[in-house]
């Protein structure tokens, strides 16, 4: 249905529908006149709600309903105006479950706001209304019912068609085509998924927690030890949702959220790992992600499925946009699908996922590492990996002890350095075409275990140098120095691959000088003017860290906000780097002192 603007009952009055355009305000309590029927649609009366409904045989199932659940006896204790949703007798479905459940039907028929025709708005495409429940039902109009003044079959409460509306003395009746459904909210939704949703049904629970509510917990009798034993009552609670004011409970919420099944979980987190495989980065090198691999992947599902809008399948399929969680996580339509129906829930809509892809972003936390894996090169591969021009490789070393912001809760971290001294041609200009590579260990220690043995590199020993092979996308670079050395340097990047057996040199990005001066921007990897620079896992607030812990491990100071490693295949396989670094003169401390490299996936890197 197309919503349109407001006070569609305007047309009414042209219509000869009502005697009276103030008949449909509800000041008018419409005393000492007799029934009037002003069309089929639109019924006027002298009688309250339930007085009417009572003496009318074709609601008789319904207001036996509203008697049975003390709708009536409620209403006459509150002594206000109200709306009543009821069914004439061939819709009536007699209400199936539990004394609350029935409970529950009955008052997702009653408001205690009174609705008159002439003021149903639309807001955002959809008016709301509290019912006795707890929840809210969406009415909509269509354009026939705000330009026209109709009502049979163009007003919708919920999933119910307006067939008629009745003005008393004490509200408004609207009579729909169906029994108003009892939707579940996103918790209630989420709490009763079947078995093969269990993975986002028990992530999204194990985000929370639960606390017993002594207050309304019952005594019951005392144990053995003597301790009072509680018909207990838990309060469950959930920060992780609290903190972004996001109450899955709360009908105040308008939200979107997406449920993926067990099944499209698996192929996603099975399709991320052979990304990881063909990218080279699930093997040793990447032991620290394989540890807590699928609970990052789940995290991340959990995260970037609840949004704080309605959207429509089509804005969640086809619009190629990214549309951002309420946990700033990204979902760009287009990479995943959706089904096309949504599931209408008390506080917003439920789609359920067809396809689900794990971007590039979360997989690739950041690529580093140090000039110093040159210690570890072959003759051949120094030679390959370190072209010099005017410029000398004196010696790597440890120039700064290992270090942890905090002893036994982040692992120790050093500073191993190239050191690089001036080339036969003087004090000119100098220049290294550096090829990105990595050390390889026999023995790959987790994060957890250097930690706990205090391990200052990731394995037991260095078995080789390979080429780090980068991945298609887009990056930021960043760089760390020793600082105070006094030379300005530029930055060149280039993929370099072979296609058709012609090898290729594709420039893809070039900095501005950047300065190794007396600023701390460049010095080590303490850089501090980047955001989103730490480690996996740091928290620079966590209690109890150093006063220096914002200079532990970070990417380095700024090179590059933007550089993109092109998909030269069209099969997403990874690329070798060259990185030029030119100096226009060498300092007269004729010492450069080259610490790390790295690259760090956007949030366009998907």
């Amino acid at each position: 249905m197309k919503h349109t603007n407001n006070l569609f009952f305007a047309a009414l009055i042209a219509t000869g529908m009502m005697t009276a355009c103030s008949e449909l305000e509800d000041k008018d309590h419409y005393k000492n006149i007799s029934t009037d029927i002003q069309s089929d649609e639109l019924l006027v009366v002298n009688e309250t709600s339930q007085q009417y409904l009572q003496s009318a045989a074709e609601y008789s199932k319904m207001s036996a309903f509203f008697t049975d659940e003390g709708i009536y006896d409620e209403l006459n204790a509150k002594g206000q105006l109200s709306t009543l949703l009821v069914v004439e007798n061939d819709d009536y479905v007699t209400p199936e479950g539990t004394d609350d459940e029935i409970r529950t039907i009955a008052r997702a028929h009653v408001s205690d706001v009174s609705m008159s025709p002439a003021n149903l708005k639309t807001d955002d495409n959809s008016m709301r209304i509290m019912m006795w429940h707890g929840k809210y039902i969406n009415v909509d109009l269509d354009d026939a019912a705000m330009n026209e003044g109709k009502i049979a079959g163009h007003i919708m409460m919920g999933t119910s068609a307006v067939k008629k509306v009745v003005k008393t003395n004490s509200g408004y009746i609207y009579v729909i085509s169906n029994m108003i459904s009892t939707p579940q909210s996103l918790n209630d939704y989420i709490n009763a998924l079947n078995d093969n949703y269990s993975i986002f049904r028990e992530t999204v629970k194990a985000s929370g927690g639960k606390e017993f509510d002594k207050k309304n917990s019952k005594p019951i009798g005392v144990n053995n030890e003597g301790n009072t034993v509680y018909d207990t009552v838990w309060v469950y609670t959930n920060e992780h949702f609290d903190e972004k004011g996001f109450d899955l409970n709360s009908e105040s919420l308008t939200a979107t959220m997406l449920v993926p099944s067990n099944d499209v979980i698996q192929d996603a987190m099975r399709d991320a790992a052979n990304r990881l495989i063909k990218w080279g980065l699930w093997g040793t090198w990447n032991a620290d992600r394989q540890y807590d691999f699928e609970s990052t992947i789940r995290s991340w599902i959990m995260d970037v499925s609840f949004y704080n809008n309605k959207y429509t399948a089509d804005e969640l399929n086809n619009s190629n946009e990214m549309l951002t969680s309420i946990f700033s996580k990204k979902w760009k339509s287009g990479k995943q699908q959706v089904e096309d129906e949504p599931v209408e829930l008390s506080n917003g809509v439920a789609y359920m996922v067809k396809k689900l892809y794990i971007p590039n972003n979360v997989l690739i936390y950041r690529l580093k590492e140090e000039f110093c894996a040159y210690e570890y090169c072959s003759t051949e591969q120094k030679e390959e990996y370190y072209k010099l021009s005017n410029i000398k490789i004196n010696t790597t070393k440890t120039e700064v002890d290992a270090w942890t912001p905090l002893e036994n809760v982040w692992p120790y971290h050093e500073n191993r350095i190239l050191e690089c001294g001036i080339g036969d041609e003087g004090s000119g200009e100098w220049a290294m075409d550096f090829t990105p590579c990595r050390r390889m260990y026999d023995v790959w220690y987790t994060w957890k275990q250097r930690l706990l043995a205090k391990i200052t590199t990731a394995g037991q020993t260095v078995d080789g140098v390979e080429p780090f092979l980068i991945p298609p996308g887009e990056y930021r670079f960043a760089f760390g120095a020793k600082q105070n050395v006094g030379l300005d340097l530029t930055f060149t990047l280039f993929a370099v691959y072979e296609k058709n057996g012609v090898k290729m040199t594709e420039e893809i990005g070039k900095s501005q000088p950047i300065t190794l001066g007396s600023a701390t921007n460049y010095h080590y990897d303490r850089g501090t003017t980047l955001n989103n620079r730490y480690p996996e896992w740091y928290d620079n607030s966590y209690p109890g860290n150093s006063s220096k812990a914002g200079n532990y491990d970070t990417d380095g100071g700024p090179v590059l906000d933007k550089v993109t490693v092109p998909d030269v295949y069209g099969d997403n396989s990874p690329v070798r780097l060259l990185i030029r670094i030119e100096c226009p003169r060498w300092a007269d401390k004729n010492k450069m002192v080259f610490n790390h490299w790295c690259l760090r996936p956007t949030e366009d890197n998907y």
